[in-house]
């Protein structure tokens, strides 16, 4: 049975590209939660396995970064992780109304997400071992022996800017990391 999605679209900062498709999340959707599960319900000749991390409290990937070659995937095996998503370290914690710049977001046992391209993140804080398996899709920017590149935010707006319309042009995976044509296919087309 598929899950339904949830959304969170994540606006562009002068520092952070982001994107105009929305960050995917599929909550409970990995039943297999091993390693090979989740290769099993991921992996497939166009998602790549990226990595494999088990972090046991302390911060994990605590440096905000995006990637602007490719998408990614998560597929979360035990525990849980908060994440900030959508701020540079270049960006005020608040905009000129107070409202606080980025999304949390927390990813659970179970989950599978997706990044767009663009969308800077980093996780703040760990419960309960979290472990993750990550995937990237293959493009034309990118291959199996290196498929994501690594940007830190830290752009003019100028340099933002031009990064910003790279990572737009990422294409479109044709399938979804978990739901084949369906999900990300169908809902990033119709942004």
């Amino acid at each position: 049975m598929q899950v339904a999605p949830e959304l969170y679209l994540i606006p562009p900062t002068k520092h952070s590209p982001n994107s105009h498709f929305p960050v995917i999340v599929y909550r409970g959707a990995l039943l297999d939660r091993t390693p090979t599960g989740a290769l099993e319900a991921v992996e497939t000749s166009e998602w790549v396995h990226g990595g494999h991390w088990k972090i046991g409290g302390e911060k994990v990937a605590a440096i905000p970064h995006y990637h602007g070659t490719t998408h990614e995937a998560f597929t979360v095996l035990r525990g849980s992780g908060t994440y900030l998503l959508g701020r540079s370290p270049l960006d005020p914690e608040t905009d000129w109304n107070g409202n606080p710049v980025g999304v949390k977001f927390v990813a659970r046992a179970g989950d599978v997400f997706v990044f767009p391209a663009g969308v800077t993140h980093y996780v703040t804080e760990t419960e309960d071992e979290y472990e993750i398996v990550g995937f990237y899709p293959l493009n034309d920017r990118n291959s199996r022996e290196n498929p994501y590149d690594m940007e830190f935010a830290l752009d003019s707006v100028e340099e933002t800017e031009k990064k910003r319309e790279l990572c737009r042009q990422v294409p479109v995976p044709v399938h979804d990391p978990i739901y084949g044509t369906e999900g990300i296919a169908r809902i990033w087309r119709e942004e």
